[in-house]
Parts: C-alpha cells; structure tokens; sequence
C-alpha cells in the first residue's frame, strides 16, 4: 500500500527477519520485560535487551541476580542504571498479627475447597508462609525496604482476596507504599 496505511494481512519485516505483527504503538517498540534468573543466557539477553527484568525476590537472591545482571551489562556495554528490577510477592496485610492470621486462615480455606487440604497446606507454606509480603503493614515495609535499597524499582504484588475484599489493597496503598517512597 502506497497510501500510509498499514497492510494488517502483510507481516512487517524487520532487518534481522523477524515478524512483528500488530506493529507496536510506541516509538522503538514496547518495553521489554525479560523474566527469570537464568545467569548465562537469561540475565545476559535481559542486559542486552531489557527494560525490565524480574527475579529472585528475596534480599539474597536478589542483590545476586542483580550483580550478575551488572556484569553482563558491563561486558555488553549497556547501562545497568536503564533496566528497571522487578520480584513478584505474595500478599497477605492486615493491621494486627491477628488479622494477618485470619486472612491467611481465609486463603487456606479457599484453596483446601478448590484442591484438598493437602496440596493447599503446601501452597500456602511455600507462597505465603515463606513471603516478605506477609505480615502488618509495619513488617511488610520493614521487609521489603532492604530490597527497595538493592535497587528493586518495581515490586509486582498479588493480593489473593482482591476479586472480593480490596481492604488489603487499600491498606497497602495507604501504609506500605508511602513507606517505601520515603
């Protein structure tokens, strides 16, 4: 087509071949988010192409990840400073110990309805149990800030009641975030 227009049935072709098919809207493409904490090809693509990256979400692991990914940088020539560093959280937030409990109490409960009591225990010990993210507000920012200060721009964060409660949420909002940007 001569007239500007894009020819949706005809696959752009880009100089390396590959096909990109709906064009992106933004100028240079869509940022890229690169997942994983694979240390010789993932992290090394992720310093090479990135804007984003997602990995380990525990101080330890993160500040490693981070460190690895700096290296690949260094050795590509490409600017660490420029990607942004994102974990994933499980949360459950509530104003007292108690309620915290509770919440939880609730997430094993929905989980047992759906899959046994077995495989929910587990779940809950390994995604919640084992979570910086869970606790009163004041433990939930006291966990997450040493990441914050590694250098964590981006923490992604999933609330399990929200479809019915945004009171955690809202309670996150209010108490974690503000904690966090100070």
């Amino acid at each position: 087509m001569d007239d500007g227009r894009v020819d949706l049935l005809r696959p752009a072709v880009h100089d390396d071949g590959a096909l990109c098919r709906p064009l992106p809207l933004q100028d240079g493409g869509i940022p890229l988010w690169i997942a994983g904490g694979g240390e010789k090809k993932t992290l090394r693509i992720a310093a090479q192409h990135a804007q984003y990256t997602n990995f380990s979400g525990d101080l330890e692991g993160f500040q490693h990840k981070s460190a690895v990914l700096k290296g690949h940088c260094e050795d590509l020539g490409t600017s660490y400073d420029a990607i942004t560093r994102s974990a994933n959280y499980n949360v459950i937030i509530a104003e007292t110990e108690a309620d915290v409990a509770d919440r939880r109490a609730w997430v094993l409960d929905r989980l047992t309805q759906r899959v046994g009591a077995e495989v929910a225990q587990a779940e809950v010990e390994k995604s919640y149990d084992a979570s910086i993210t869970v606790g009163t507000p004041e433990q939930v920012v006291e966990n997450l800030r040493p990441l914050i200060e590694a250098g964590m721009k981006y923490p992604i964060v999933y609330f399990p009641e929200i479809a019915s409660d945004t009171t955690s949420v809202e309670l996150f909002e209010k108490t974690v975030i503000p904690a966090l940007k100070g």
